[in-house]
């Protein structure tokens, strides 16, 4: 199953984990700078708050409540300023503010973006303003609010278009791309959150089931483009007859199946009858005239949609060995039998 970003952005495992890697990897450049020849000399406060900060996040941090997470951006931007202002000579510290600049962007979205943009502008210029005269000039305060205004634009956008390819993904998972219907899938999980209203509100709901009869000769005499032609046609005619809350799908092959809530047996036979009407309608030199087979089951009784499909197929079933070009209704005491 693909997370979404959200999901992501709400597991405090990865945001714990994550925040320890970057303060670890702030603690590791600045014990490897203490060692480098020529570097000036710095405070290690900064760089034994961070290790500190690493091991705690790494540790307890997947309890830590997300509002306290949130603190730990600024925290970020405050020890980086903190550094800058108290090691001689330009220093290019200010490039760790891409760090928490990136974090705090991707798990807490524009908001924290914001924030810690903010954050970052006050954070440098403090530090600009307690460095000697000499070191402190406009620019280096431009350059790093370039900066981190580039990472953060780069995250949002990027998350953006994540967000849009997993909304893609999971469109395409559940819909038929032949017919622009619902799968099964899907189906199956619009189906279970309206039998759920039902078993609350008490309203009733049907379920009608449709197979194009004789399909196997629609393609062996006109042809697989043609027989395509015909389930997207009759597709066309369930989306176009269909309600706003009702929910179609073609479950797979030549089968249809459409789930009409608050709608009793005698408004899903009418539905059907319409769709037979818009079929012939429709019918032309390249468009085969074809028939349908339908059933059709009504219940307020809260059901699995899976024993409720069992059920209406009994009844498309019947509607075959009846001699198809027929709508069968599942009722009374067939129904109770079947549920």
């Amino acid at each position: 199953m693909v997370s979404s970003l959200a999901d992501i952005r709400a597991n405090r495992r990865i945001m714990a984990y994550t925040a320890a890697a970057i303060f670890g990897i702030a603690g590791f450049d600045g014990v490897i700078e203490g060692f480098l020849p020529g570097d000036p000399p710095y405070s290690l406060l900064p760089v034994a708050v961070v290790c500190v900060m690493a091991a705690l996040m790494a540790a307890v941090g997947p309890r830590v409540p997300r509002r306290g997470m949130a603190l730990l951006g600024p925290l970020g931007v405050a020890l980086i300023a903190y550094s800058l202002a108290t090691t001689p000579g330009p220093g290019d510290a200010a490039i760790l503010y891409a760090l928490p600049a990136f974090w705090t962007t991707f798990f807490f979205g524009r908001r924290g973006a914001a924030a810690i943009v903010t954050c970052t502008a006050i954070g440098q210029a403090v530090a600009l303003l307690l460095m000697p005269a000499a070191d402190s000039y406009p620019g280096r305060w431009l350059d790093v609010m370039v900066s981190v205004c580039g990472v953060v634009l780069v995250v949002l956008v990027l998350e953006r278009r994540n967000e849009m390819l997993l909304a893609r993904l999971a469109s395409e998972a559940r819909t038929d791309p032949l017919t622009g219907l619902l799968n099964r899938r899907g189906f199956d999980e619009l189906a279970a959150r309206e039998l759920a209203h039902l078993g609350r509100d008490g309203s009733r709901i049907a379920l009608a089931t449709l197979d194009i009869d004789h399909f196997k000769q629609v393609n062996d005499e006109w042809g697989h483009i043609v027989g395509d032609r015909v389930l997207a046609n009759l597709a066309r005619m369930l989306a176009g007859e269909a309600r706003v809350i009702d929910v179609a799908a073609r479950l797979g092959g030549e089968e249809f199946v459409v789930l009409m809530p608050g709608n009793d047996a005698a408004g899903a036979e009418s539905f059907i009858e319409r769709v037979r009407a818009g079929l012939e309608a429709s019918a032309g030199d390249d468009m085969p005239l074809v028939r349908i087979s339908a059933g059709v089951v009504a219940t307020s009784e809260p059901l699995d949609p899976q024993l409720m499909l069992e059920c209406v197929d009994r009844a498309l079933y019947a509607a075959k060995r009846g001699g198809r070009d027929r709508t069968v209704v599942l009722g009374g005491r067939d129904f109770e039998l079947a549920a």
